[in-house]
């Protein structure tokens, strides 16, 4: 994965093929302040707590930190955590705080996920590989692969199928 302006950098031993570009979302307790609301203001979001995954050695969290700069604040209170989507969630529906997440993370009870206003976030997956060792046959199993396994979390997303239909239109349509 990386961000955009922190696209990836390797050697030229290795390709790379974009998968997708996906913007950031934000899940909240389901009795958020701002629950009701189609999109999220990230600056609406200054005063809660926030889970945050640590270093992933591509840019993270560092454009989190830099969209809320961005947004006019600094996050009051960060709870650097790494575990699964599940515990995740159990400590957003309880109330201990919000995280930005993949658009398209299937909620659990008393979590409900919102899209931010402008999308100030983005994260592009890529498939990678060495060249001299695959074959092109290979890349593009694997790339169809991968782009149909995210159409079908896409179909499970309801919200991120929502904003796009918002958001993104056809031409000539």
């Amino acid at each position: 994965a990386d961000y955009p302006g922190m696209e990836l950098r390797h050697s030229a031993a290795v390709m790379h093929r974009g998968i997708v570009t996906e913007p950031t979302f934000v899940a909240l307790p389901a009795r958020h302040r701002l629950r009701q609301s189609a999109q999220v203001q990230l600056a609406d979001l200054a005063e809660d707590a926030w889970f945050v995954t640590p270093d992933d050695g591509a840019g993270w969290p560092g454009v989190f930190y830099d969209a809320c700069a961005a947004a006019g604040f600094t996050p009051v209170t960060v709870h650097e955590w790494l575990g699964d989507q599940t515990q995740l969630q159990s400590m957003i529906a309880d109330g201990l705080g919000v995280s930005l997440v993949q658009p398209t993370l299937r909620p659990i009870p008393h979590v409900t996920v919102k899209p931010l206003v402008g999308s100030p976030l983005w994260c592009r997956y890529v498939l990678a590989w060495r060249p001299d060792t695959v074959t092109d046959d290979v890349v593009e199993t694997l790339f169809q692969s991968a782009t149909a396994a995210y159409r079908d979390l896409v179909a499970q997303a309801p919200h991120l199928r929502t904003w796009a239909s918002r958001t993104w239109s056809v031409a000539g349509a």
